[in-house]
């Protein structure tokens, strides 16, 4: 696979991922649902499978990612994954979200300008 394509490739992702987040972030601040949303459920279940031994290839992504900014073991990003899946969200879980999806939009920066040649 040429560089170009490894870029376009993991940019795709990253968006795929930020808009599952950002999707969830919408729907998490705008009212309080009784039953969990698709893109909520989905997002869960990612953050869920950190602390399990198979990962999706976007589970994997962001671990790659998260690892180097401040520590937050696999198990907090396992156990807000929970608390998507169980509808008990805390402005505390809504700020690690943001939190992640302004890391994610950092990394899909640095992506487009590496798949552009530039040296992010």
């Amino acid at each position: 696979m040429s560089t170009i394509g490894l870029y376009s490739t993991l940019y795709a992702r990253l968006a795929q991922c930020a808009e599952l987040l950002d999707q969830t972030l919408i729907q998490l601040k705008q009212k309080k649902l009784t039953e969990v949303p698709e893109q909520q459920r989905q997002l869960g279940e990612m953050l869920l499978s950190f602390a399990q031994s198979s990962k999706s290839l976007e589970a994997q992504l962001l671990i790659v990612l998260l690892q180097n900014k401040p520590k937050k073991s696999l198990s907090e990003w396992s156990q807000l994954g929970q608390a998507l899946l169980s509808n008990k969200i805390t402005p505390n879980d809504i700020a690690k979200l943001e939190k992640l999806a302004s890391t994610l939009e950092y990394e899909r920066a640095n992506t487009f300008a590496r798949m552009r040649g530039g040296d992010a």
